[in-house]
């Protein structure tokens, strides 16, 4: 299936010739509902002239509606994440022959996620893929997270497409490569899934000194990261989770110091006295319409470079999480560091909890 990123422009072009117009239908569903029998959007346009036929439509932001990606899915096992993550647009294509007289050229599956490109990749080309490993963990590379932070064990999205002959599993391996599990994903998938897969297999004590995992294809290895536990006995460890550049979920650990801080904001009006004989411990004015918000600021701890890919993803994200809590960035600029030059690497962001600490709901 043909594989969409909506928060970059994507494109259907019509260029038929001696076309008066073109029309597009979009049918746009979650995995679960029934695929609607009308159109969710219909795009039209007219021919700029005979000699400028060409029709470009930008299907993105139609479709954004569809995913409403909240919190992430945490398991101790490989489990189906949900399916707000996502959503199908099937995308219908006609030409206008003659006026008001539209024929269909072709229709067009497509799954979408909440991701983006970025400018020197140019215009966004969809990609036909049986499976997409949706993180910013670089193959090969070695990453730190927090082993006893309760349920929250940082994990991968993959996305596999449905298709009867193709097998996925993940498999765990101690450093040494004594010891190993595997588990399977999906067998000859019928359906399209997007899962999560834990990184470590945290309920088998071989793996607490770390662990290799790997995604399995009919049996081959197709991405391979180590993941360390990293042992905290001073500050309590912190974990961000971040909605990345494929759409997918990404996870930083923050081990080290944390500062908290409080911002209030009020309106401040006078008060008129009851009578002419007030009372004057009353005071004359009060504040109303109390905000207070809570910020705090966090440290990564002594990281490599290629760290720099997931601090990138973070600044970017949409929606960000700290312990579960909905945030946004107070750090709006950073300097990506290196190794060269930084030789010791440690990221500080400042977050802002993203709601009033003053419960004014309605």
């Amino acid at each position: 299936m043909k594989a969409i990123l909506i928060r970059s422009p994507y494109f259907t072009v019509i260029d038929e010739t001696s076309q008066l117009g073109s029309k597009v239908e979009l049918f746009i569903w979650n995995k679960g509902e029934t695929e609607p029998t009308v159109p969710t959007y219909t795009l039209s346009k007219k021919a700029a002239s005979a000699s400028q036929t060409k029709n470009e439509y930008n299907i993105s932001n139609y479709i954004k509606e569809y995913i409403d990606i909240i919190k992430p899915t945490y398991d101790y096992s490989t489990i189906e994440e949900s399916t707000k993550q996502w959503c199908y647009v099937k995308v219908k294509r006609y030409t206008e022959e003659t006026i008001n007289d539209f024929v269909l050229l072709n229709e067009t599956l497509y799954s979408a996620f909440n991701g983006y490109i970025d400018y020197l990749s140019g215009i966004q080309i969809s990609t036909n893929n049986n499976y997409n490993i949706l993180t910013n963990f670089r193959i090969n590379k070695t990453y730190k997270y927090y082993r006893y932070g309760g349920e929250k064990i940082p994990f991968i999205n993959i996305f596999i497409a449905e298709k009867d002959d193709v097998s996925y599993q993940v498999k765990y391996s101690d450093l040494n490569g004594d010891n190993e599990e595997i588990f399977t994903i999906v067998d000859n998938p019928a359906f399209d899934y997007l899962f999560s897969v834990p990184i470590s297999n945290v309920e088998n004590t071989i793996f607490k000194d770390g662990n290799i995992i790997e995604i399995l294809v009919d049996g081959n290895s197709v991405f391979k990261v180590l993941f360390i536990p990293e042992c905290e006995n001073k500050y309590t460890p912190m974990l961000c989770s971040f909605v990345n550049e494929f759409g997918g979920w990404d996870f930083i650990t923050f081990f080290k110091a944390k500062t908290e801080s409080w911002e209030i904001k009020n309106k401040e009006y006078n008060l008129l006295p009851n009578s002419l004989e007030y009372n004057p411990s009353r005071g004359e004015s009060k504040f109303f319409n109390y905000e207070a918000k809570q910020s705090i600021k966090i440290n990564t701890g002594w990281v490599e470079e290629y760290y720099n890919d997931l601090i990138k993803n973070l600044l970017t994200s949409e929606t960000i999480l700290l312990d579960n809590k909905p945030v946004k960035l107070k750090t709006m600029t950073t300097d990506l560091k290196t190794s060269l030059q930084d030789k010791m690497i440690n990221y500080t962001i400042e977050f802002e909890y993203n709601y009033n600490q003053i419960n004014n709901v309605i």
